[in-house]
């Protein structure tokens, strides 16, 4: 958005601007139903509708909108280790692509549908912590990693995940103590090249403690940088059963940032 408001007045830097939204792409590597990546696709569609309303400023908005949409499930990919979910999270991606249409639609007087569906969103069936990430996505064609990995503290860990964890945190030393979500982020720096950011909400108990020396020192020295983060914040969600934990959220990459952003919050439970 910021880069969309710097260029909205020029129709050249506009269109270059827009071709760039499509080459985008989003990857959750552990994406569940796929809430993450539907948000995502929400946002960008909204952004496109931006530009193209920028780019049709003299009040004529009855345009051939099916040529002027550039933006597709096909920018999103994600993997997830049940099958159900893995599925859900295809049929959701759909969903929202037919609720943006409608939007488009309405906006340029056009009827605009993707039938029959012709792109498909890349969501694997797999363990993430085995697959090798650029099976899924090649790095050096990935923007952003982005997600919401699973939250189970190393005494809580079942003999499978232990197993699933052991060949990444016998790179660390002390790796023992560290919770599971941090293999995301030990994954997640093996796999990021050049711009590429990933953002990971986590339990805060990574940034706080004995985890602390043996997870960020590693991190460092990958030559990673925190780009932005937000303290420690209360998330809970209506599930039945469902205990409220106190996460962060980390936003890291290989390059060093112009502008690093710390997000704090009054309480756990502000807004």
């Amino acid at each position: 958005w910021a880069e969309f408001g710097k260029v909205k007045s020029n129709k050249n830097k506009l269109f270059e601007f827009h071709k760039k939204l499509r080459m985008l792409t989003f990857f959750d590597p552990a994406c569940g139903c796929g809430n993450f990546l539907v948000i995502s696709y929400r946002e960008l569609r909204e952004l496109e509708l931006a530009v193209l309303r920028a780019s049709h400023v003299t009040g004529q908005l009855s345009v051939d909108v099916h040529q002027l949409i550039g933006i597709d499930v096909d920018q999103f990919y994600g993997i997830e280790i049940e099958e159900f979910p893995a599925q859900i999270a295809q049929v959701a991606m759909w969903l929202m692509d037919h609720q943006m249409n409608l939007q488009v639609s309405e906006e340029f007087g056009l009827y605009f549908a993707r039938i029959p569906l012709r792109t498909s969103p890349h969501v694997v069936h797999d363990n993430a912590l085995r697959l090798d990430w650029n099976e899924v996505l090649p790095a050096q064609r990935c923007s952003y990693v982005l997600g919401n990995p699973p939250f189970v503290g190393k005494q809580h860990q079942t003999l499978a995940q232990k197993a699933d964890v052991a060949p990444l945190y016998d790179k660390l030393e002390g790796g023992g103590v560290l919770d599971f979500v941090a293999a995301w982020y030990i994954k997640a720096a093996d796999y990021l090249l050049g711009n590429t950011l990933a953002g990971f909400v986590s339990t805060n108990s990574i940034v706080q403690g004995e985890q602390v020396g043996v997870l960020w020192s590693w991190m460092l020295a990958q030559g990673m940088h925190i780009h932005f983060a937000h303290r420690t914040f209360r998330w809970s969600n209506e599930a039945s059963g469902k205990a409220a934990v106190h996460c962060v959220i980390i936003g890291f990459g290989a390059t060093t940032p112009v502008v690093r952003t710390i997000y704090e919050y009054d309480a756990v439970d502000s807004e």
